[in-house]
């Protein structure tokens, strides 16, 4: 036997190593996070596309076949993209299906005017870390190969994000006597690993008008001096600052819970929360 022959024979009894998972994450924070526990093996794909906030998403054909070609799916979950769960459904009848705000682990917070889980849970780290677990167990139920590399490289992201949180519980602590307000009621959870609670909100998380009972409310607040800093976003009309103020001191911040201004990645989450602790920061210190 010549040895290229019994090369090609070793070649062709050496078992093939199976591909990693198609994989798709519905936004930037989560496919973050789901780039942290992939890892080398693989990128996952984005459901709503860079830039876009999915409260105004909505499929593209691109998209929609993103969704017929995969494998896992990991999501947050009917409570903030109630668009999508049928999509998923009917696009995606051979994927896996994780939603997030389903899981474990983490103790949810209640939605503004219902029974409902407010759907913002990523804005706190212990939350993601959390949430890393229950992805490394999605990824491993596909790919077994490769389970060990998927538990490994969550509980080394879930270290990193527990030092974000410290952090973040630290900074800020030293201006709580000064109080904010937000765009939207999307921010109870980074209320809550900040130790610091937003005194109000504008409008409701789901985006709708502000009823002015809430903004009289926040003027008195605001006139009061207990407000002193606004927090705005880009479903955030940056008018109502001046409508807010009426001549007392407001400070106002630019933030970005969605991660709409970065780029998709591994690193995403934790320069969003990391800029929205230093907005925050600054902020109160005006």
């Amino acid at each position: 036997m010549t040895p290229p022959l019994l090369a090609a024979l070793l070649f062709a009894a050496a078992p093939v190593r199976a591909e990693p998972p198609n994989v798709l994450a519905d936004t930037a924070p989560v496919q973050s996070l789901v780039a942290m526990v992939m890892g080398d093996l693989g990128t996952p794909g984005l459901i709503v596309a860079p830039g876009t906030s999915p409260h105004d998403a909505s499929l593209t054909p691109s998209e929609a076949q993103a969704l017929t070609e995969a494998d896992v799916i990991v999501w947050t979950g009917d409570a903030l993209l109630p668009w999508l769960g049928e999509s998923i459904a009917s696009l995606a009848p051979q994927a896996e299906v994780h939603s997030l705000l389903s899981t474990d682990g983490w103790e949810p917070l209640p939605a503004d005017g219902d029974d409902g889980i407010d759907p913002h849970a990523w804005l706190d780290p212990e939350v993601a870390a959390a949430w890393l677990g229950h992805i490394a167990s999605a990824l491993s139920q596909a790919d077994p190969e490769d389970a060990e590399t998927y538990r490994r490289n969550a509980a080394g992201a879930a270290e990193r994000l527990a030092t974000l949180g410290a952090d973040l519980r630290q900074r800020p602590a030293p201006l709580g006597e000064t109080g904010y307000a937000v765009g939207h009621d999307a921010y109870r959870y980074f209320g809550r690993a900040v130790g610091l609670a937003p005194a109000g909100a504008i409008a409701p998380s789901d985006g709708s008008e502000p009823a002015p009972s809430d903004i009289a409310a926040l003027r008195d607040l605001v006139a009061s001096g207990q407000v002193r800093c606004l927090l705005l976003d880009a479903e955030t009309d940056p008018s109502w600052a001046d409508t807010l103020a009426e001549g007392a001191p407001l400070s106002t911040a630019t933030v970005d819970p969605e991660g709409l201004t970065l780029d998709p990645g591994p690193d995403l989450y934790p320069t969003l929360i990391a800029n929205l602790t230093a907005a925050l920061e600054s902020c109160l210190g005006a």
